[in-house]
């Protein structure tokens, strides 16, 4: 791991990502919980961005905080061109430490046949038109459930990751096992978000340059490269494919002869990183310090629908309290449809409350409650 700052920024949001996952199961989601996937996830700026547009309102389960990140990472894409894939994703950084293992072990890496390999790329813009016209359509992510990075936040969900994401893990098991095999497979032929920042890359302000001068054929830059690019054969290597890693740079043995450039101005490895920090900390510290990086929404936001509050959009982590008062349902009335003693505490989250009354033999479901809130509401 020649490119070492690469590796502790790819390694730090590597941890960081399970750490939400699990604070988020443990403490809920909602204004007094710990922010969810969805929450986090640019790509969900992206797809709400056709519905914020329209109707200045978000889809379910994405927050401002989606769209905040999104505009952070399309700013990096315009400064870096795709740094976020190289950098930054938890997944692509999981995908190049199963491909070291595979080389580690022996496994042979597969190399496609170039005009498949050239096809199979394309595939990634059909998943991204498929994936916001249909959440567009539905007004929700109903493919979700497909969805391996939800899948991979969710790993220490117990059953519920079965439940809900079965697709999505044996996509998520699909995309380790390639990685064997291939690196970075996913984000070469399947991520709809690298296929997003594709289309950006190009603008990009500093590309990597090839001084053909002192070039030695070595061809190392492309043996190294994650996304199987040839760059050994080009004099701009950087093309809407790079994910500006660094790893072609690093592994050239002629200082000098790949650089991070535009026009006279060079950045070295440490100050790309450097600048990938600087333009986080800036733009989602600043949004924090003003108050615009929410990661939730209120009940009332997130029960409205069409003008009224909808039964079917009550999330486990609101309060019976929460219920009763955004339904104006009598707090005892509720109580005695649900079967709930009447000392329940009221102010505990609904996933609290199930967990507690589990331990007492008593069923108590989020679907449940709300069947019997639409049946209180007819």
């Amino acid at each position: 791991m020649k490119n070492k700052f690469k590796w502790i920024i790819s390694i730090f949001f590597l941890v960081l990502t399970p750490f939400i996952a699990i604070r988020h199961q443990l403490m809920g989601g909602g204004p007094s919980g710990s922010p969810s996937v969805d929450a986090l996830c640019p790509f969900g700026g992206l797809e709400t961005l056709p519905t914020l547009l329209k109707n200045g309102t978000y889809i379910q389960k994405i927050t401002p905080s989606s769209f905040i990140l999104l505009i952070a990472v399309i700013i990096l894409t315009f400064v870096l061109g795709r740094a976020f894939c190289g950098y930054i994703c938890p997944l692509g950084s999981i995908q190049s430490l199963i491909t070291k293992l595979g080389k580690k072990l022996n496994i042979k890496q597969i190399t496609l046949n170039r005009f498949f390999d050239r096809i199979l790329r394309y595939a990634k813009y059909l998943v991204l038109f498929v994936v916001l016209f249909t959440t567009y359509k539905a007004g929700e992510l109903i493919l979700r459930p497909y969805d391996p990075w939800a899948t991979f936040m969710h790993l220490t969900s117990g059953p519920e990751v079965f439940e809900e994401f079965l697709i999505g893990l044996i996509i998520l098991i699909a995309i380790f096992i390639s990685s064997l095999f291939i690196e970075r497979a996913w984000c070469r032929y399947f991520c709809p978000l690298g296929a997003a920042l594709s289309l950006t890359s190009p603008l990009r302000i500093f590309k990597i340059k090839k001084n053909n001068s002192t070039c030695i054929n070595c061809k190392s830059c492309t043996h190294n490269c994650p996304m199987g690019l040839e760059i050994h054969s080009k004099v701009s290597p950087s093309s809407i494919e790079c994910i500006s890693c660094g790893e072609c740079m690093t592994s050239c043995p002629i200082n000098k002869t790949l650089e991070m450039k535009k026009g006279d101005i060079s950045l070295s490895i440490n100050k790309v990183g450097i600048t990938i920090i600087l333009t986080l900390v800036l733009i989602i510290g600043g949004n924090m310090v003003i108050g615009n990086f929410k990661t939730s929404l209120s009940n009332q936001t997130v029960l409205n629908e069409n003008g009224t509050s909808n039964p079917d959009n009550i999330k486990a982590y609101m309060t019976l309290s929460d219920i009763s008062k955004e339904f104006n349902i009598d707090s005892k009335d509720l109580l005695k449809a649900c079967n709930l003693p009447n000392d329940t505490d009221l102010n505990k989250s609904i996933k609290e409350l199930k967990d507690d009354f589990a331990k007492k033999g008593i069923d108590f479901e989020p679907s449940t409650l709300r069947e019997i809130v639409k049946k209180i509401m007819k």
